[in-house]
């Protein structure tokens, strides 16, 4: 049983750190090429479209907590190796209450999750059904621009958070999780109907 449960743990973190590494990276390469010139100045003030987030968001809400070592390796990792012009002093202990950010939304979709006439905290949600996902990318969203910035703003005292920053953040975890879903179902949509990948509804 614990050799069975570390396989599947190691997998997970494996398949998590990959596949987040690979979002960062499109995203960080997106950051730097500005093409909309979005941020001429290159100021920490929150992506328009945050792609990571989607990695947070699925990551969580298929492989639970399971995943949770992997993302925060990611979360440490990707600043360090690929991208820290987009990041401030102090996102290790933020990029926390951008994961905490996600536990909390899928928890409370979770127990908000329940049929007329009955009341269970740990009734199972099947993010198969896209409403709940989409739920929880919004409600992340709106936390981590609060939770993100309010750390940030108790760490770095030079870093001056205002409202637009938080909805910057907003706008940009809710625009870039679902891109990353988009581009998911587009993809493993095109695989299926042309026969490579073989439908679990089948």
């Amino acid at each position: 049983m614990i050799k069975h449960n570390l396989n599947h743990f190691i997998k997970v973190s494996l398949t998590v750190y990959i596949f987040s590494m690979f979002i960062f990276s499109i995203w960080s390469y997106l950051q730097y090429l500005d093409l909309a010139n979005l941020n001429p100045n290159r100021e920490w003030t929150g992506s328009l479209c945050y792609l990571p987030h989607g990695s947070r968001v699925l990551m969580l809400c298929f492989f639970r907590y399971y995943s949770l070592p992997a993302l925060y390796l990611v979360e440490i990792s990707g600043p360090l190796l690929i991208y820290d012009e987009g990041f401030v002093d102090g996102w290790s202990f933020a990029s926390l209450g951008s994961l905490a950010s996600v536990i909390i939304s899928i928890e409370l979709v979770r127990w908000s999750n329940i049929a007329p006439g009955k009341f269970s905290l740990f009734r199972p949600i099947n993010f198969k059904n896209y409403k709940y996902l989409f739920l929880v990318i919004v409600i992340s969203a709106c936390l981590n621009g609060l939770f993100a910035n309010l750390i940030i703003s108790l760490i770095s005292n030079s870093i001056m958070v205002n409202v637009i920053t938080v909805f910057r953040f907003m706008v940009g975890d809710i625009l870039g999780a679902c891109a990353v879903v988009l581009a998911l179902w587009v993809i493993f949509t095109t695989l299926v109907d042309n026969r490579l990948v073989i439908s679990p509804d089948e």
